[in-house]
């Protein structure tokens, strides 16, 4: 029995020393945890198997070595296996993208913070009740305490209804600006202008809250309601309707009125050399504005030459009829290859009416690459910018100058993308919190003071500079921007 034993040691001992024997390679090893790096360096080159390779075949242990001993060099072996013991994927492979998330990790959490505290107000927690019961004078029941110690801010934005997706844009940016710049007794109110209410209800809200600015509402109709309010007690209103009639003292217009739009296109092809322009628009009142601000521009010099044509909805439904008017004003020939009557033609209205008339002036041999079609910012819109026969075209939009890190905040905070009137909304929020933030706080506060985020300048007589640029649609909808034509206000 005691030999027996001694032969099965002796077994024992022989096979371990046959597998230290077996292991002693000159291969070096490097394992660390987590943020460190697996470095295998091998003299002989095998080539890696990665179908054969797991995680069970690395030595999980830290092996302690000297730093200045050990060299690490990419490019001469090949065989570099990265990997981390709690995840698969590299930690810090996206270096840029790291460094943005953690650029905007604090205003995350701030806007979380603000979303608990509650810094803004909408109807429902004002107690704005409806009564189905009452008259349409008085479907709204205030009923709001300790009011007066609020600096209130008015927001009248559309928050549901036709023109809900701009209104809910500009809300959060609202909600965005009193999170980084606003103080304990600065409130925001929104009041959602896309459900009925009448004129009662603006007297009782602005009796209640007794409001020191206001920012909205959307459109003209609106704003007619509530300009007369402000306007008795000097009230600043930074309005998104982009109406210029309704500009005055006391009312700033952050829209893009026809009028500059029109401006910026027709002077940017007059600088280019153009000189025979066709005008087509609706025939309404944004026609009708359009038409008007395009002849002031072109007739200026005798030599250019201007015509127009208003088409109704009558025209655009009837087919015959909207190709006869089309092809007379266009001087069409089934003779010619190349449309020569206009060298410029503007084409305004809603995205549907340009859809609908931009092909039918390729068919009538009007060639974008060679005739400059020129738009309004309605262009700027996937379907038009995607439109074969408006490639080459040009059209007007505002360009927000500063607006690189807030894009940047806004998509970490609402996971969205931003635009011109959520930059413009955010700009609005600053400035009424800065001008209330001043204990004598006139009208004359808010002369050329500067949007942060648009770059937009407000002057004291309510007109607002704006960053304009036009630009060119490429194939594919890509943009490109038109030398000699951006409005620069830095």
């Amino acid at each position: 029995m005691f030999f027996h034993n001694i032969n099965q040691n002796i077994i024992i001992f022989l096979s371990i020393f046959l597998m230290i024997n077996a292991c002693q390679k000159d291969n070096k090893k490097i394992v660390v945890d987590k943020s460190n790096i697996i470095n295998t360096i091998k003299n002989d080159y095998t080539p890696l198997n990665i179908a054969n390779f797991s995680k069970d075949k690395i030595i999980k242990k830290e092996v302690i070595s000297n730093n200045e001993n050990v060299s690490i060099n990419l490019k001469k072996n090949n065989n570099v296996i990265f990997e981390f013991r709690n995840e698969r994927l590299l930690q810090g492979r996206d270096v840029q993208k790291n460094l943005l998330q953690k650029k905007t990790k604090k205003a995350v959490k701030a806007v979380l913070n603000m979303l608990k505290k509650n810094l803004s107000s909408n109807s429902t927690e004002l107690q704005l009740e409806y009564d189905d019961g009452t008259t349409a004078l008085n479907r709204y029941l205030f009923e709001i305490s300790e009011v007066p110690k609020y600096q209130n801010i008015i927001a009248f934005l559309p928050l549901s209804g036709k023109y809900s997706n701009f209104g809910n844009k500009i809300r959060k940016a609202l909600d965005l600006s009193i999170l980084n710049f606003g103080y304990d007794n600065v409130k925001i109110i929104y009041f959602d202008t896309g459900k009925t209410f009448d004129k009662e209800t603006i007297i009782n809200l602005f009796e209640k809250l007794k409001p020191r600015f206001i920012i909205g509402p959307f459109t003209r109709e609106i704003l007619l309601e509530i300009k007369p309010f402000a306007k008795k007690n000097l009230l600043p209103i930074f309005t998104f309707s982009n109406d210029k009639a309704m500009v005055e003292s006391n009312v700033w217009s952050l829209g893009f009125s026809p009028e500059e739009q029109v401006d910026s296109v027709i002077s940017c092809a007059l600088d280019y050399g153009y000189k025979k322009f066709g005008v087509i628009a609706p025939n309404n009142l944004y026609g009708k504005i359009i038409t008007s601000r395009s002849k002031e521009l072109i007739t200026i010099n005798e030599n250019n030459y201007y015509e127009k044509i208003y088409l109704s909805n009558d025209n655009l439904n009837n087919k015959t009829d909207l190709y006869s008017i089309l092809s007379s004003f266009l001087q069409y020939s089934k003779t010619q290859d190349n449309h020569t009557k206009f060298d410029t033609i503007l084409i305004g209205g809603r995205k549907e009416f340009v859809l609908e008339i931009a092909p039918l002036l390729a068919y009538f041999n009007v060639d974008s690459r060679y005739v400059r079609i020129l738009g309004t910012e309605k262009f700027n819109s996937k379907e038009i910018k995607n439109e074969p026969s408006l490639e080459k075209s040009w059209f007007p939009i505002i360009s927000s100058r500063n607006e690189d890190e807030f894009k940047l905040l806004w998509k970490d905070v609402w996971m969205d993308n931003n635009n011109y009137f959520s930059n413009a909304g955010f700009d609005s929020g600053v400035i009424a919190i800065n001008y209330l933030k001043n204990f004598k706080n006139t009208l004359e506060n808010l002369n050329n003071v500067k949007g942060p985020v648009t770059g937009l300048i407000f002057e004291k007589n309510g007109h607002v500079e704006k960053p304009i640029e036009v630009m060119q649609i490429e194939s594919l909808g890509k943009l490109t921007n038109i030398r000699k034509c951006g409005k620069s206000i830095d």
